[in-house]
């Protein structure tokens, strides 16, 4: 091959041209360009930034300057300065038309406040209305207060409410089968006292696992459901209060049919796919994209959507939880009494599809019986990290179970990690503590839990000096989105890092520095009690979460004017 003519150099000019005979072919349409940028033009030292970098029409490139080589046609680099100093990238690329240059210039300077705050998880359970043990209300007898606290197995005030709606009358569930049959619209008087009730629920902090039955059991002739067309009005009639309340509801199960409105044996005719098919296709009609709705069986949803594939807004509620070999025909292809039956699935196909519903909807479950092949400590860890429980029953029934969890010696722990737990490991904050200083935070977390974080939470970094707010600064979703701390029996740390300019009038003095996870629903976004906690205690062994503001303080460091 002919020599190549080449000019390297951070001075070099872009008017040298290789010549097309250095090339060995035709001279192309198109001169070589390129283009060099870097994340940040103002970095610490310490800090890294991201150089990237393309060309096009080029066959070769070269780096001079603060850098040197000869990287790809295009690409990335991380780099981090380690003096105080302006270093500048030079980039030269060449074709057989000719060559072009880029160069990015970037000042790291020595940052007047340095510091890493390490944290460990906090022993104690802090439940959220994202995702943790569901407790039970008894909804036309009992109100919100009545229901706040379930402090089994020292769990502490839920956030999560399972809420039986008989729909027969407005009576305690225990007797909701005992009431007449119901073969018509409910009456406005029920509709207004089931508005009232769930309005309630609002500024509690909870969110609401709702059913809407005609009966609580037990299987028997005398638990009715009522006939489908009356199904379907009643959904018509409470669809527009649920609406309304849409910001409280944790998730919808599909409810209505059979005993328990747990679609299997149904006293008029309803185990069918086509009645099934009427309520789905109401429920989905009125609240796709508002909350999830669950069905019982995955059966019953994978005859519904017609693929393994989960589908959107459709999640399963187990309600017999790791309590015999398939849980209660959970796991079974054939089961006509919940109106499916699909002898061309395997059992394994139904759980490996649950399993993918749990990571990509929600999975609630509740315990049904004693069953030490799955209730041991590791077992149920094991199997809860399959199907990653969002929610589940925190008053096992019978109470056997919890008797029997209870002597295993790690029922807290189990219902600590059900749903969403976040722990903040380790905060770096680099830069200068002086209004209209830059901050640059490193933030490194890990879930803990079965669940996960499962919508977009708006993210404001809160000062605070002398226990009130000095400064809020909203951080960009794309920053800090907790939503990709995958649930693992073994999670990997997730380092988040974002930069912080401070306000040009922030006061001088000791300032905290804390993230408030807010509740994405516009009603809810200022609702401390539906912010998000960071399950973490610092090097004083005090918890990062104030349950009473929702801030998660996360540095503490005085803002000084920066001429000391």
């Amino acid at each position: 091959m002919k020599a190549k003519s080449w000019l390297v150099g951070a001075a070099a000019s872009v008017a040298c041209l290789i010549t097309q005979a250095a090339f060995g072919q035709e001279e192309p349409a198109h001169r070589p360009s390129v283009k060099i940028s870097a994340s940040s033009h103002r970095v610490f030292v310490g800090e890294a930034f991201t150089l990237t970098w393309r060309s096009e029409n080029a066959r070769i490139c070269s780096a001079s300057g603060a850098w040197s080589g000869a990287p790809e046609l295009s690409g990335s680099r991380t780099v981090t300065l380690t003096s105080a100093a302006a270093q500048t990238y030079v980039l030269l690329c060449a074709g057989p038309a000719g060559s072009a240059s880029s160069a990015v210039t970037v000042r790291a300077s020595v940052p007047s406040l340095t510091m890493t705050e390490t944290f460990t998880p906090n022993s104690l359970t802090i439940p959220t209305s994202e995702g943790s043990p569901y407790g039970f209300c008894n909804f036309w007898i009992q109100t919100p207060s009545d229901c706040s606290q379930q402090t089994n197995f020292g769990y502490g005030p839920t956030k999560v409410l399972q809420l039986y709606i008989c729909l027969s009358g407005e009576v305690n569930n225990n007797q909701c089968s005992q009431q007449p049959a119901v073969t018509g619209p409910l009456s406005d008087d029920m509709l207004r006292s089931m508005e009232q009730r769930l309005a309630a629920f609002a500024g509690t902090g909870m969110r609401l696992l709702v059913r809407f039955t005609y009966n609580f059991g037990p299987i028997a002739p005398t638990s009715m459901d009522a006939p489908i067309d009356v199904i379907s009005t009643h959904i018509d009639q409470v669809a527009p209060i649920l609406q309304r309340h849409k910001d409280l509801i944790f998730a919808l199960e599909a409810g209505f049919i059979g005993t328990w409105g747990e679609w299997h044996d149904s006293t008029n005719g309803n185990d069918t796919a086509a009645a099934q098919k009427i309520v789905l296709d109401k429920e989905l009609g009125y609240f796709q994209n508002l909350f999830p709705i669950l069905v019982r069986d995955p059966g019953d949803l994978i005859l519904y959507t017609g693929t393994l594939q989960p589908q959107p807004g459709l999640g399963i509620h187990d309600d017999y939880y790791a309590s015999n070999s398939s849980d209660a025909a959970t796991w079974s292809p054939c089961a006509p009494r919940s109106g499916y039956c699909l002898p061309s699935y395997t059992s394994q196909q139904f759980q490996t599809y649950a399993a993918d519903v749990s990571t990509a909807t929600i999975f609630a479950g509740e315990f049904g019986a004693v069953y030490p092949t799955l209730q041991t400590c590791d077992a149920l860890d094991q199997y809860s990290y399959t199907y990653h429980p969002q929610s589940i029953s925190l008053h096992p029934y019978p109470p056997a179970v919890a008797t029997f969890l209870g002597s295993e010696g790690c029922i807290t722990d189990f219902y600590s990690k059900v749903g969403t737990r976040i722990v903040l490991q380790n905060v770096s904050v680099i830069g200068e503590a002086v209004p209209e200083g830059e901050l640059h935070v490193t933030a490194t977390m890990v879930n803990a839990g079965y669940g996960r974080v499962i919508r977009p939470r708006p993210v404001t970094l809160i000062l605070a000096q002398q226990g009130q707010a000095v400064a809020k600064i909203e951080i960009p979703i794309s920053r800090l989105d907790l939503r990709t701390l995958a649930s693992s029996a073994s999670p990997t740390p997730t380092t988040f890092q974002f930069d912080v300019v401070l306000p040009e009038s922030l006061p001088l003095g000791p300032t905290a520095m804390g993230l408030v996870f807010h509740d994405p629903a516009p009603s809810l976004f200022h609702e401390a009690a539906y912010t998000l906690p960071l399950n973490s205690i610092d090097q004083d062994g005090k918890a990062v979460f104030d349950a009473s503001t929702g801030f998660n303080r996360i540095a503490t460091f005085d803002v000084t004017s920066g001429d000391e």
